[in-house]
């Protein structure tokens, strides 16, 4: 009877270890509301390139690697990024990465 609950005991943590690592290699989809809030410190539901180099703490990354990645959110050059550009440009870096 012990050995049994052993074994049982063994197989259900290894099945255990099996599912909670693959859970971990799945990547979910950033919050992107959230994101927003974090950016837009002024509330109007976008980023300017200011809002964007506060956030992202332009003392620990260098202004011009700021700018490059602003520049590449910033689909349509308005000088603000909006929510719909953050979830296109995720798609984007998803699929490159796929490849």
């Amino acid at each position: 009877m012990t050995l049994k609950t052993l074994k049982f005991g063994i197989a259900a943590l290894a099945l255990f270890t099996i599912s909670f690592s693959a859970q971990a290699q799945e990547k979910k989809e950033p919050d992107f509301e959230k994101m927003m809030k974090r950016f837009d410190a002024d509330k109007n539901s976008t980023i300017s390139l200011e809002e964007f180099k506060s956030a992202k703490r332009k003392k620990e990354v260098p202004t011009e690697k700021l700018e490059k990645q602003f520049t590449k959110l910033d689909s349509d050059s308005s000088g603000e990024v909006t929510i719909d550009e953050l979830k296109t440009n995720w798609s984007k870096g998803k699929k490159k990465k796929k490849q």
